[in-house]
């Protein structure tokens, strides 16, 4: 028999939606918490009747201290209007304590009518209850999706209500919520809102310029293209609107460290392929990361990355502040 494997979100949305397991024992923990409460908004929509959950729903609150005897309780009680009782269980205090017989012995003993759903904010595989879960249950690791799916849902949520968008601005979209589902759940709203009230039908980078957070990846992408053409005044331009709309200085530095980082990569990989399969970059990002890293040496990539790397410890020593230190390394870069 093989063994029990972590299944993904969409894994799971499949197995809710479908109804071709009957779920009794969940595990659902990751990086993506907006996609962790989609999952569990699911699982209530699967198997509570509407207007149920005052009766046929027990959550258990992250900070709660209630333990398995408690939650023993709650198990045992029948379902009232549903088809299962539906147990959410957050508690860090539950999932920490220590996994022995008795407590193998009640999650053993949840009958059909009822589904408990462990979401402990932060989820270690090595624990026993862990891998009870996970050879006797369904565990989903829920994290954040890549660049080029998320942008996919965000057009296809578009495409819903007849807006159209360019594959590249809806990356963009993506990139200026730092692959959030939750942020870009909230722009589309906002961005449809626009489009309803305006009489719009398709969004282009000056909507998203207008109404959205700036695009931190293309901002640092124009930065870097000045990096030994002499141009420091277009790229202290760029960082000084992003200072103006409150981008915080520290965030930008480390954001450009990582940006140099996957420059040294994209170089030494040398195509866009291998960056979409083997480090899960999407087409478009790749793509330009390899083209922008065409401009520079190996060497001289790693110079701008070591600069980079001073200038944070001059912030972090206070040698100097996080504006100057991120402009002084943008100016020497430039000139070089």
């Amino acid at each position: 028999m093989a063994a029990a494997q972590y299944i993904d979100g969409n894994g799971f949305m499949k197995l809710v939606k479908s109804g071709e397991k009957d779920l009794s024992l969940v595990l659902l923990f990751g990086s993506e918490d907006y996609y962790i409460e989609n999952c569990i908004k699911a699982v209530k929509a699967a198997y509570l009747t509407e207007g149920s959950e005052d009766m046929d729903l027990n959550v258990i609150a992250r900070d709660s201290r209630d333990d398995y005897q408690s939650l023993e309780g709650y198990i045992q009680m029948p379902p009232w209007m549903s088809r299962k009782r539906v147990i959410i269980c957050r508690s860090d205090y539950i999932y920490g304590h220590e996994f022995g017989e008795e407590e193998e012995r009640i999650l053993s003993s949840i009958p059909s009518s009822c589904v408990v759903v462990f979401c402990p904010e932060k989820c270690e595989k090595n624990r026993r209850i862990t891998k009870y879960i996970l050879k006797n249950g369904v565990a989903a690791e829920v994290n954040i999706l890549p660049d080029d799916v998320l942008a996919g849902l965000a057009k296809n949520s578009l495409a819903k209500q007849n807006i159209r968008i360019a594959s590249d601005v809806c990356l963009s979209l993506v990139s200026r919520c730092e692959s959030r589902m939750r942020m870009i759940s909230s722009e589309l709203e906002k961005l449809k809102l626009y489009c309803a009230g305006s009489g719009r039908d398709e969004l282009t980078f000056d909507d998203l310029d207008r109404m959205c957070p700036p695009d931190l990846n293309a901002s640092v992408f124009a930065i870097t293209d000045c990096f030994g053409s002499g141009k420091c005044d277009t790229a202290l331009k760029t960082l000084d609107s992003l200072l103006i709309r409150k981008e915080p200085a520290k965030k930008l530095q480390a954001t450009l460290l990582t940006h140099l980082k996957r420059l040294i990569i994209a170089k030494d990989v040398g195509d866009t392929r291998t960056l979409v399969n083997d480090y899960k970059y999407n087409r478009f990002y790749a793509d330009k990361l390899v083209k922008q890293s065409s401009r520079f040496t190996i060497d001289e990539l790693f110079k701008l990355y070591f600069a980079a790397v001073q200038a944070d410890s001059d912030v972090n020593h206070g040698l100097s502040d996080d504006r100057t230190a991120l402009e002084t390394l943008i100016v020497k870069a430039a000139i070089s």
